[in-house]
């Protein structure tokens, strides 16, 4: 029931925008919280003049009129409006963080749950609150028990649902050995757990602390970008300033007020107001994906990746090899290798061995032999000897039905297995069939086919995992294994190498091995026979060519490697070691997400530069609509410059509420992020140009006329 809770808290979506954000958004409107952002700050300070203007414009002559007093609080309140739509869009980034955490917050459900008792050889179940349980403590788990706290499964097999804490909706068999995490449901079996942290210290606990604590430091991006705002900020008032005193000292009579939104309408205001929005929303993006960022940095950095470390197992190729192909030695059929794949790997349980199985079985390889397996003695594989199979005692199986009234059957069985008797009676009574490493089932062998070498050879060539089998002292043949790729790994390599980033495969494979996979994958560089100590000493030689290094890992040993890597992604199945070093941590374990990672800071990137770019083009529109006006009367030569034919008061209306309006316009661009196509580093640059730059002078030109019109209507 806990858990079905969870899981509608889960699914229940907190609204983005809420009286909590309206209220939230209002209180960031005190000059206190706008010192953080400079632009909306200045734009603040300007409302404080022309309001009072508004309210007392005789004070304010020879540059205020006092008929023109309704205008003043019109220019007013389109300049806290502006501000205030700086701070919804805060608001409105930092409510998506706070879903986030709270939704990994509601998954710490408190539950009921049955703790362990052992006095001498008594064993007694006590109902416990899963508050109350300590590091150390034994639990008992049934089926459909939800788990109440990060444990270590001591005794017992069972498969678990862990779909509400990492996405994957394929339950997880647990056993000894394993961990448990709190939140997640026994879907079968019993299980008994010992208790690994003390409540605040769980899984979750450790995933709400690094969302929570993401959101707040400015990223180096986001302070160049604030210098070069607070640059522009600095020439517009040194020209505003210079304005204001031509004017007064030649008598041109331009109007505080006039100049006031001169100065508003060029500062950067848009990307002043979107800039927080943009780095908070790139985090709350990453963490759809089920990684958590533990700082905006990190994600930024991976946007100017110039390397990715790849793993090949579990980021290339799904982790298991297939069996596709049986190859008999001169001698041999395809049925007598089938056959014998079929009985050596009955007993293995490995993905690899279930595909040979399958592929025996769908090749109609079943042997005769099969009803002998039951009483078969079982070689389980050891490293000592690479091998594996099983020692068939045909005796065992033939123990006839027996009863009275089973004459019939006895009869129908015997005609069934007469070959069977027929093959039996002349073959030894016992038989080893065994599958293993080539050089391993050699050692085996009485005598060695001729063209053994040459067919183990050429699957190795070919990037593939031979297997012999061997039945007695005979080599049967060859099960060709082959790593299975991703599901559109290839399209994501692709797309790396577009935006000119170097993927680099390492793996612990033979050369050639490495060479196949690389090859078919589109991976020019790989480092075959690696250990993952390899990989911190790969990161350091790239980083002393200035390359920007992004990689994966999940073991104690990557941990140096993924705290020097500019961007390191830890599995959250893995080590604590490692996910203490990484600045990212998945939720799902999926290593193939490093690309997902570098294409989302990539996006970030761009959105950042397209907004920029937009905000600075604005401001020619925005020139273009107000200067001429300004100074008509005493310039008459600048009336050729008004080309939207505006006139003075509604010119700067117009420029006003375009420069306010255009801000929550693109609050939902800001949030999503930009529409990203994976490309060299130049041809982005040029489309954000070409869309974004030339659009931006071009949108402000229709919008304010169009404002212009409706405000002639009114």
């Amino acid at each position: 029931m806990a858990s079905l809770q969870g899981a509608r808290a889960v699914r229940r979506r907190i609204p983005l925008f809420s009286a909590r954000v309206l209220k939230d958004s209002i209180l960031r409107l005190s000059p206190i919280s706008l010192r953080s952002n400079p632009v909306m700050l200045i734009v603040e300070l300007t409302f404080f003049i022309v309001g009072a203007m508004a309210v007392y414009p005789q004070g304010f002559v020879p540059v205020a009129k006092p008929s023109n007093q309704a205008f003043y609080v019109e220019v007013a309140l389109i300049l806290l409006i502006t501000v205030w739509f700086s701070t919804l869009s805060d608001s409105l980034a930092e409510q998506q963080a706070r879903s986030t955490a709270s939704s990994l917050r509601r998954l710490e459900t408190e539950v009921l749950s049955k703790k362990v008792l052992k006095e001498g050889w008594t064993t007694t179940v006590v109902p416990t609150r899963s508050s109350d349980l300590r590091k150390g403590d034994l639990i008992l788990l049934e089926t459909g028990d939800t788990v109440p706290i990060d444990a270590d499964v001591i005794e017992g097999i069972a498969m678990v649902d862990e779909s509400l804490l990492t996405g994957e909706s394929a339950p997880v068999r647990k056993a000894p050995g394993d961990t448990l995490i709190g939140g997640s449901r026994l879907l079968s079996d019993t299980l008994t757990g010992k208790v690994s942290v003390n409540p605040g210290e769980t899984f979750i606990d450790q995933m709400i602390r690094m969302v929570e604590s993401s959101k707040r430091p400015k990223t180096p991006n986001e302070q160049a970008v604030t210098i070069v705002l607070l640059g522009l900020t600095a020439i517009f008032s040194i020209i505003i300033i210079s304005l204001f005193s031509l004017s007064v000292t030649l008598g041109l009579g331009a109007d505080l007020s006039v100049l006031i939104a001169l100065y508003v309408c060029l500062l950067p205001t848009t990307i002043g107001a979107l800039l927080p929005a943009i780095g908070l929303s790139g985090m709350s993006r990453l963490y759809k994906k089920r990684i958590v960022a533990k700082s905006g940095r990190a994600i930024e950095t991976a946007g100017d990746v110039d390397v990715i470390l790849l793993d090949k197992t579990g980021t290339i190729t799904v982790g298991n090899r297939r069996a596709i192909q049986f190859i008999p030695f001169e001698g041999h059929t395809v049925g007598d290798v089938g056959e014998a794949a079929f009985l050596s790997s009955w007993y293995d349980d490995t993905p690899e061995g279930r595909s040979i199985i399958d592929l025996a079985y769908e090749s109609g390889f079943t042997p005769r032999e099969l009803n002998t397996l039951a009483l078969s003695e079982v070689y389980e594989f050891s490293a000592a000897s690479r091998t594996s199979g099983v020692k068939i005692n045909r005796g065992a199986a033939l123990n006839l039905p027996k009863g009275p009234d089973l004459g019939r059957e006895r009869l129908r069985f015997r005609r069934k297995v007469s070959g069977f008797f027929e093959d039996w009676n002349q073959s030894e009574p016992e038989v080893e069939v065994i599958k293993g490493a080539p050089d391993a089932i050699k050692e085996r062998l009485s005598s060695v086919p001729s063209n053994y070498n040459e067919l183990v050879n050429s699957v190795a060539a070919a990037g593939e995992t031979p297997i012999v089998v061997s039945r007695g002292d005979k080599a049967l043949g060859i099960i060709r294994l082959k790593d299975v790729l991703k599901e559109g790994i290839r399209e994501k390599i692709q797309s790396v190498k577009a935006m000119d980033i170097r993927p680099v495969m390492i793996t612990g494979d033979q050369p050639l091995t490495a060479k196949s996979i690389a090859a078919e994958v589109g991976i020019d560089e790989y480092v075959p026979q690696a250990r993952p100590e390899l990989k911190f000493s790969i990161v350091k030689r790239e980083q002393a060519e200035s390359r920007i290094v992004a990689m994966i890992g999940d073991g104690t040993n990557d941990a140096p490697a993924l705290a020097v890597a500019d961007v390191g992604l830890a599995m959250s199945s893995g080590t604590e070691a490692a996910k203490e070093a990484a600045n990212m941590v998945d939720l799902e374990s999926n290593p193939a997400k490093v690309i997902d990672v570098v294409l989302l800071g990539k996006q970030l990137l761009m959105t950042r530069g397209a907004v920029t770019a937009f905000s600075i083009a604005n401001d020619v529109a925005k020139y273009f609509a107000i200067v001429p006006v300004l100074f008509a009367a005493t310039i008459p030569q600048l009336t050729a410059l008004n080309i939207l034919g505006l006139g003075l008061n509604s010119a700067v209306l117009s420029a006003l509420i375009f420069n306010a309006v255009i801000i929550p316009v693109l609050i939902p661009i800001a949030m999503k992020g930009v529409t990203f196509r994976p490309a060299g580093t130049m041809s982005i640059f040029l489309r954000n140009v070409l869309f974004y730059g030339v659009g931006g002078i071009i949108v402000p030109f229709v919008g304010i006329k169009l404002i212009d019109i409706l405000i002639s209507t009114i």
